[in-house]
């Protein structure tokens, strides 16, 4: 098999002392004797077992006979039962193993195609959140953004995150509160006192843009926020006052530049937004890490090897595979100049805002209950001041054509700005209504019925 280490020993990790199986650091050749690291103590031992067959690095490996029908333990709980009886060093993978985990991120299935009309979505999302005991503002700004997301294909921010959203709601993990606003000048300190992140982030949207229409620009530091979706709602919701806006956060944990044993920063968004001629907007949104955690836990869950480049283990290796890298620390885009323009973007979303920064943020994976302490950045500027609104779309329209016109490398796709994807989409989608996965529409029927709470999608 091409590309296999000639070890001698060949190198797994086992993440629970619970698990059957262990995830491969390396390719594996048939016959290689096997060396198991404990990721939870840190300890190696050998266990006496041999490769049966060429195994790829990051796939799993039995550690002792799993009998036909019985489970496959991995990080400490079951993922899947042996549909064949799986020996001590086989191959643990899809030709024997019956997985029992639902990939939040799986593709829609064309047998079943749920669609949903946006405005039905919005509404039963508002219902779920009213029931669960958000506040009505609250609930009408976070069942949009989430409708939003949809539209706009940016599905990792949308009904995956709803339950989680609820069960922080429902725990008392964020406050039935309204943002606290102190305006001066053109400055504005947004204190979201602990409220939930989107509808901290409306408010703030929305009140940048009110006072930069009337002082020509204006900023948001918003601080003691939540989780608040994807950036470029809110950079769009200002652009949309015929403003052009730059947004900025923090957030959970999981990144480091090359060669941490340890995370120390977000993958902190930024986006740039400006309105188009024809009512769609410019929309730069991007994290700033290679990958987004979520793909690294789907990774995770299906066997599946990383691309190089992506994330470290936590002995500040480079690793390929999704457990160790969940361990470990994801890498920013770019080498040292992303983790230095992520390090820029935690100067305006944490440092400035007087909010949590860097490692200071809570993780809701470690302390489902303790505020994340979130903050935001919201720059706002008015078209119409600066060089008016009509010839601010008349020069962005023609560098876009401009990009349009640029002559291509035969068989290469024509350059695209941002935003062009994700308003085309969106139209689109408000005509034919949203496609749902299996997985989210069955979520979505289960959330009903926990709530009492009528989905008529």
């Amino acid at each position: 098999m091409a590309g296999l280490v000639p070890a001698a020993t060949i190198l797994a990790a086992r993440l629970s002392r619970a698990d059957n199986v262990a995830t491969l650091l390396q390719p594996a050749p048939d016959a290689a004797a096997l060396s198991v690291r404990d990721m939870g103590s840190g300890e190696r031992h050998e266990p006496g077992i041999n490769v049966i067959g060429d195994i790829p690095s990051g796939h799993k490996i039995a550690l002792c006979p799993i009998k036909a029908g019985e489970d496959v333990v991995k990080y400490g709980f079951p993922i899947g039962r042996a549909s064949a009886a799986i020996g001590a060093g086989e191959h643990v993978h899809v030709h024997n193993l019956k997985s029992t985990i639902s990939s939040p991120l799986a593709p829609v299935r064309q047998d079943r195609p749920h669609r949903v009309a946006a405005d039905r979505l919005r509404a039963f999302v508002t219902r779920c959140l009213l029931a669960a005991g958000a506040g009505r503002a609250a609930a009408d700004n976070l069942a949009d953004h989430l409708v939003e997301a949809h539209l706009r294909g940016v599905e990792t921010h949308g009904l995956r995150r709803l339950k989680p959203y609820i069960d922080r709601i429902r725990a008392g993990s964020v406050a039935a509160a309204e943002p606290i606003i102190d305006i001066s000048g053109s400055l504005l300190r947004v204190d979201g006192c602990n409220a939930l992140g989107h509808h901290v982030g409306v408010v703030a949207a929305d009140a940048v843009a009110q006072v930069a229409s009337e002082t020509g620009a204006a900023v948001a530091l918003v601080r003691n926020s939540n989780h608040f979706g994807f950036a470029g709602y809110y950079a769009t919701r200002i652009a949309a006052h015929g403003m052009l806006a730059m947004v900025t956060s923090n957030g959970q944990v999981f990144l480091g530049p090359d060669g941490a044993r340890r995370a120390i920063l977000s993958n902190d968004p930024i986006s740039l937004a400006a309105p188009l001629g024809d009512g769609s907007f410019f929309e730069f949104d991007m994290a700033t890490s290679v990958t987004s955690r979520a793909n690294v836990v789907l990774a995770a869950q299906r066997g599946e090897t990383l691309p190089a480049g992506i994330a470290l283990d936590r002995e500040g290796d480079p690793t390929r595979d999704a457990a160790a890298a969940l361990e470990g620390v994801l890498l920013a885009f770019g080498g040292a100049k992303g983790f230095g323009l992520v390090t820029a973007i935690e100067l305006l979303s944490g440092i400035l805002t007087g909010s949590a920064y860097a490692d200071q943020v809570a993780s809701k994976e470690t302390d489902r209950h303790a505020p994340e302490g979130t903050g935001h950045f919201m720059l706002a500027i008015d078209l119409k001041r600066a060089i008016g609104v009509a010839s601010f779309t008349d020069r962005l329209d023609d560098l876009i054509a401009r990009i349009a016109a640029l002559p291509m490398k035969p068989g290469m796709p024509e350059p695209r700005y941002p935003g062009k994807r994700r308003w085309r989409l969106r139209a689109d989608r408000l005509k034919t209504m949203i496609p749902l996965s299996v997985t989210e529409y069955d979520g979505l029927h289960a959330l009903a019925a926990d709530l009492d709470v009528p989905f008529d999608g």
